[in-house]
């Protein structure tokens, strides 16, 4: 009898070890999006309201403004190959002088570079989103009549 269970306590630890490393994968699997996605947001926030008591400090053109606000991103936390524009922008920050609305969008293309998933019989684990966008938008008093 003894020659049987000698193996099985490395086989109960093969299977319980396999089930906490997918357990640990699966909790860093779905929140890892939920955390970067927060990470932008306040990051979009953050340069936002910068941006806006930069140039009324500084008297600035919205060129400059634009400029100052992808610095302070490139700056940042995170790598600067993680933070881009929206799709739709060229820039960090959009002004719109008609409306007063300033409005700023950073996003990341491929979530799932920085964390692979993993395939398992034609599934994929974790699903990530497609990318991961911060977006703010402020309202100014000052709005210009359109020319």
């Amino acid at each position: 009898m003894l020659t049987y269970q000698k193996g099985s306590a490395s086989i109960e630890f093969a299977f319980s070890f396999v089930m906490l490393m997918a357990l640990l994968y699966g909790i860093v699997g779905y929140t890892m999006p939920l955390l970067m996605s927060a990470s932008y947001q306040q990051l979009a926030s953050d340069t936002l309201r910068e941006g806006l008591v930069w140039q009324r400090y500084r008297q600035a053109s919205d060129v400059q403004t634009q400029a100052y606000v992808a610095t302070q991103i490139g700056e940042a936390w995170m790598p600067t190959n993680w933070a881009q524009p929206c799709l739709d922008t060229e820039q960090f920050l959009t002004i719109d002088p008609t409306n007063g609305v300033w409005e700023v969008c950073v996003r990341h293309p491929a979530p799932s570079s920085i964390l692979p998933p993993i395939k398992v019989m034609g599934w994929e684990f974790p699903t990530l989103p497609e990318q991961i966008v911060g977006f703010a938008t402020m309202h100014t008093r000052e709005v210009t009549a359109a020319p």
